[in-house]
């Protein structure tokens, strides 16, 4: 309960600044490795749904499921127009950048002015600001990194373990759609432009998603109540919603505590910690640091984002043909049926990076309604959503600029981004708009307006090395290994600006095997 009159003091073994996925990982192995360690997380969004932090897509009500997309939008209190990724897609490739193109359901722009618009360098930059963070609106593809994307300085097995546990916690699966007869012809297809000079297991496949299914198939998607479970009932936790943390309290080599904020009242409370764990996403983690005069050189900068090229296409009128002749045959194979569908995905497929034969992540959707109007009578079912994602180099300049002067939304310090492709960059880009052509042109055409197009910065969400981590401190890092911030004995940071490379896939997968294996010093010093 918050106090509405007066300022008071408490005091916690562990504060969670974020609720998102990787908040919820610290909180559940830290309470069950130690249940009797009193925990409070806070958040600055409110709690927007009857279970704490569950994903929309679990949500069956669309109009509850409209509202708290609409809470997790900061200052944008009503609902995004309805705008499918491919006449997103569209409308970028005719260069309107509106706030309504740039943002998504469920996410707010860092900057929706669209003055400021034409100086940042990110324009499609966002955030979630609700319990559960984004992780009430991912997309749940949890692939494994592959050659070129790997932590050089952590060793592969330590890597394997923290994976293998943090596929465990986010339950994982490569078997969330049943593979019909359609996604073995686009898993064929793929496998073929592909070729067979691929590393072990890194072959064309399902996504591994992250999503429980019962023996019924229902599907219930993974976000922070699946992970923090049984974290809930301990008496020792306790989360606050629209709460947010001001500053981090130095005292030395050590953070003394937090000074938080209850956004409805106004009332501030200074709380005491032994250990404080900033999770609030790669852009406000920096920003509170920031803000609390914590400012290693490297803050901020190395901000990386993976380029994400877009194309739709309608399948060759023959493959459309044989995949009707296989569902025709009698066989066990699992059936496309229209009737029973309820979501508009049918399938997700992966072509896993895997340098250098395929230094890309390819991303492929199955949809059984088309998401723009066809060129063609094909079945809408028949339409292939391509995205490819190829890797960024690292560069010092590419950065968060805080405002010594001016707030945000929130009250904290503005950011704008300084963000740029070098002449590498654009090299890497165009070879994967080439592998990806191969794909499109095997599949069939691309569909008119969905042609390949290459989304703004700050599209696809992940965000890294704005607080990454490194193996000495030498002013290229913000954290150890074990993500604890260099100089201070009790403050840690999490979330995807700690990986310390460029990737192209996925990164949350990452992101919580990274928290694992944080958890392994968080608990020792608890």
């Amino acid at each position: 309960m918050q106090s509405q009159n007066h300022t008071f003091q408490t005091k916690y073994d562990v504060i969670i600044v974020g609720s998102g996925l990787v908040g919820a990982t610290y909180a559940r192995i830290i309470s069950e490795q130690k249940p009797y360690v009193k925990i409070l997380m806070i958040d600055a969004g409110p709690k927007v749904s009857d279970k704490i932090g569950q994903h929309i897509k679990n949500i069956s009500d669309p109009k509850v499921a409209e509202t708290a997309q609409i809470l997790s939008q900061g200052q944008k209190k009503t609902p995004y127009p309805m705008i499918s990724v491919a006449e997103r897609a569209a409308a970028v490739h005719r260069g309107d950048l509106t706030p309504d193109i740039l943002a998504r359901a469920g996410t707010h722009l860092v900057t929706d002015n669209l003055e400021d618009l034409g100086v940042n360098e990110m324009p499609a930059i966002s955030m979630s600001t609700n319990v559960g963070g984004m992780g009430i609106h991912w997309t749940c593809a949890c692939p494994r990194p592959g050659k070129g994307e790997q932590i050089s300085f952590i060793s592969e097995n330590e890597m394997d373990k923290a994976f293998t546990e943090a596929e465990k916690i986010l339950h994982v699966s490569q078997k969330t759609f049943p593979l019909s007869n359609e996604g073995k012809a686009i898993l064929t297809i793929l496998n073929k432009t592909l070729g067979e000079n691929h590393s072990a297991n890194r072959h064309a496949q399902p996504m591994p998603l992250a999503c429980k299914t019962d023996e019924h198939g229902n599907k219930y998607w993974t976000a922070s109540d699946l992970i923090l479970g049984d974290t809930l009932k301990n008496p020792n936790f306790e989360l606050r919603s629209e709460t947010i943390c001001r500053k981090l309290i130095k005292k030395q080599s050590s953070i003394s505590g937090v000074q938080i904020e209850h956004l409805p009242s106004g009332n501030i409370e200074t709380i005491e910690a032994n250990i404080v764990i900033v999770v609030a996403d790669a852009l406000r983690t920096p920003q509170l640091l920031w803000a609390s005069e914590i400012r290693p050189k490297a803050m901020g900068h190395y901000l990386n984002e993976h380029p994400f090229v877009f194309t739709f296409v309608e399948l060759k009128e023959d493959l459309v043909n044989e995949i009707r002749r296989m569902e025709n045959a009698v066989s066990a194979n699992v059936m496309y049926d229209p009737k029973i569908r309820t979501e508009p995905t049918v399938g997700v497929f992966w072509v896993p990076f895997d340098a250098p034969n395929h230094p890309f992540h390819g991303q492929i959707m199955h949809m059984d309604l088309s998401p723009m109007k066809t060129t063609t009578e094909v079945s809408p079912k028949h339409i292939v959503g391509l995205g490819w994602g190829c890797l960024k180099e690292s560069n010092f300049d590419d950065r968060i600029v805080f405002s010594e002067t001016e707030k945000d939304y929130f009250g904290m310090p503005k950011m704008n981004f300084k963000f740029h492709y070098t002449d590498n960059d654009r090299a890497t880009i165009e070879a994967a708009k080439v592998f990806q052509s191969n794909v499109v042109n095997l599949f069939g055409k691309e569909i008119k307006d969905g042609e390949q197009t290459l989304m703004p910065a700050g599209t696809s969400l992940h965000y890294e090395g704005s607080t990454r981590m490194g193996a000495e401190n030498d002013g290229e890092s913000v954290c150890d290994t074990y993500s604890q911030v260099w100089g201070f004995d009790n403050l840690f940071v999490g979330g995807n600006g700690v990986i310390p490379i460029p990737t192209a896939s996925n990164p949350t997968l990452t992101s919580i095997a990274l928290a694992v294996r944080s958890c392994e010093k968080v608990v020792q010093k608890l």
